[in-house]
């Protein structure tokens, strides 16, 4: 497995897509509190640009005129449409597309980020 560095973990702000070149692909990193992720550029909607994305929360299930904003920094937003993506899944919140984000894997060893274009297998403790 090849990995590609990306840079030092103290130069990706938080909760901001960090566009880079790998491999002739454009990857997005992603640092938040749960770690850092990487997607690829377009969305399954219609091709949008996921890198030029809004990385945010989004509403949680919730009951009648209950209004619960969370998973704060773990998705992404298409800009196109809008369309919310997990970073680390790459799933379409509420699965309203089919399709997915690529996920990509990411290490950080000493202060630096590597990516490598295999597929991101996360933990899914406690989801469904």
């Amino acid at each position: 497995m090849t990995e590609y560095h990306i840079g030092r973990l103290a130069d990706l702000p938080l909760r901001k897509v960090h566009k880079v070149e790998v491999a002739g692909r454009t990857v997005g990193v992603i640092r938040t509190e749960a770690g850092v992720f990487a997607i690829g550029d377009r969305c399954p909607h219609q091709g949008g640009p996921m890198c030029s994305g809004y990385v945010t929360g989004t509403m949680l299930p919730s009951a009648p005129d209950q209004y619960v904003y969370g998973e704060d920094g773990m998705i992404i937003q298409c800009p196109w449409h809008a369309y919310e993506f997990r970073v680390d899944t790459g799933e379409s919140v509420g699965r309203v597309l089919r399709g997915r984000v690529p996920t990509y894997r990411v290490d950080v060893r000493d202060g630096e980020v590597y990516c490598a274009l295999v597929r991101a297998t996360p933990k899914r403790e406690g989801r469904a």
